[in-house]
């Protein structure tokens, strides 16, 4: 954004202007959101460029029927874009360096430090922060959660928590890792009238998963026009694993659904997904045993995509089997939970496997894959991610927070959707078996990926917006998702 913004400056679009659109445009999305006739307002400028976005907002603000006060955190604002907006204010806002007002706001703007900051506020400024984060008001932060660092999305020991983050032009990594999305609210980027010129020829690391556009059937078809898809999954006691990833495949569009499940799922299995073929597996009363190889490989050689892990159980008995199962495979193989905790222990051998690999793992399994910690990996999401997908050859998508999702070739896309309801046993066997349908029915296997993270996510806030994040499941997910294709 550094860069944009130089080369928006040099074409002509001076910094002040762009000050002035994003001013401008961080005004209306906090009027339109909250409205702010007859409240109390308070600006927290900084002596920064953040700082005199402030000031914009407190003019537009203060146009708009709101009683604005601008608390100057660190004196004059010291960049002379900063006290040409200054410049601005008119007389009928109070301009002040007493954080009193800060307890009487109905809403605080928050325009303290943006992507400045790279050290520890002094206690002064922590003291305010603390303060925000205990009053009543609606916090709007400008760019960047103030106490947060832009680029690596590291909480200070004191940083501002908003309810909503205003990205300016584009979404900045402290907005999609896990340790900023903490302090970010509801975030949304702002157009600020950078030429998009400009942005399109930016080496961005990082996309955003966008809502995808998956493809029409064709009026002339039958089952076989949408593949057939192979799931092996579930073991005694986990037949809820079959049927979620099963249920939402077949929601999916697939066209034929076989489920290689273990006998004793059987009865389980065939009343909740009436739809799909069984294909039941010997095991030792548990989990499926080693002697099913030769029955699962005549499957997987008529399938278009398969499915291994979903409740599986971990055995020596699973793993050869697991492992055996993906080096045959010549359709794209997904690679979910108990799948990835098989083979976790040696996993240079799917470098030779020539068929496309999906890997879906949460924290602690990519944990497992990497033997990275858990908070090694939610600290460094992206660049771990991107790491394996590319040493390994695999596309990867590490559930969580924002999932990210990593192609061999190193791309990088990042999901903004999705709520803490979806974080319930389940949610990643319906992922899993989106992910599925959409590659069997034949999806490229990126945009199916992607396409399904998304599908995933959007499904979860319809069913929250319906029941609310404590009590929905992924069956009710799954039955949202027909509105979405």
């Amino acid at each position: 954004m550094a860069e944009a913004e130089t080369l928006a400056d040099k074409s002509g679009q001076s910094y002040f202007n762009l000050m002035q659109n994003a001013g401008t445009a961080a005004a209306e999305f906090i009027v339109k959101t909250a409205g702010v006739g007859g409240k109390r307002v308070v600006c927290l400028c900084g002596c920064g460029n953040n700082g005199g976005d402030g000031f914009i907002i407190a003019d537009r603000l203060c146009r708009e029927g709101a009683k604005v006060t601008v608390v100057l955190t660190h004196q004059k604002p010291s960049t002379l874009t900063a006290q040409k907006a200054f410049s601005l204010l008119g007389e009928e806002i109070s301009v002040t360096e007493d954080t009193s007002a800060i307890g009487e706001a109905d809403i605080i703007v928050d325009a303290v430090f943006g992507t400045g900051l790279s050290r520890e506020p002094d206690e002064k400024i922590c003291d305010i922060f603390e303060t925000v984060n205990n009053s009543r008001a609606t916090v709007f932060s400008v760019d960047v959660p103030s106490g947060i660092e832009a680029d690596t999305g590291r909480a200070f020991s004191s940083a501002i928590k908003a309810d909503y983050t205003i990205a300016l032009s584009s979404y900045k990594y402290c907005h999609v890792v896990s340790r900023g999305v903490m302090y970010c609210g509801e975030t949304v980027a702002l157009d600020i009238g950078i030429d998009d010129k400009i942005i399109k020829g930016l080496k961005g690391k990082i996309k955003v998963i966008e809502r995808p556009i998956t493809k029409r059937r064709e009026r002339v078809s039958h089952k076989g026009s949408y593949g057939t898809a192979v799931s092996v999954t579930g073991s005694y006691g986990m037949p809820g694993a079959s049927i979620i990833s099963g249920r939402a495949a077949l929601r999916s569009g697939l066209g034929i659904l076989k489920i290689a499940t273990v006998e004793e799922n059987y009865t389980a299995c065939a009343v909740a997904l009436p739809e799909a073929v069984l294909v039941p597996l010997k095991s030792d009363g548990k989990t499926m045993l080693y002697e099913n190889i030769g029955l699962l490989k005549r499957e997987i050689r008529r399938a278009s995509a398969i499915l291994v892990g979903c409740g599986l159980g971990v055995s020596e008995e699973v793993r050869k089997t697991t492992e055996e199962l993906i080096c045959s495979a010549e359709v794209p193989i997904i690679i979910d939970a108990d799948g990835i905790n098989n083979i976790a222990g040696d996993i240079e051998f799917i470098k030779q496997v020539k068929a496309p690999i999906i890997m879906t793992p949460h924290p602690a399994e990519m944990s497992r894959l990497c033997g990275k910690t858990v908070a090694e990996i939610e600290d460094n999401r992206i660049e771990i991610a991107a790491e394996f997908a590319r040493e390994y050859g695999v596309y990867l998508c590490l559930k969580g927070t924002n999932t990210v999702v990593a192609t061999p070739k190193g791309e990088v896309f990042v999901n903004l959707i999705g709520n803490a309801g979806m974080a319930t046993g389940g949610s990643g066997d319906m992922l899993a078996g989106i992910i599925l349908g959409l590659i069997a029915r034949g999806e490229a296997v990126h945009d199916a990926l992607c396409a399904a993270v998304w599908l995933h996510s959007a499904a979860g806030d319809a069913a929250r917006d319906e029941l609310g994040e404590t009590a929905m499941l992924p069956s009710d997910m799954i039955e949202r998702l027909y509105r979405f294709f």
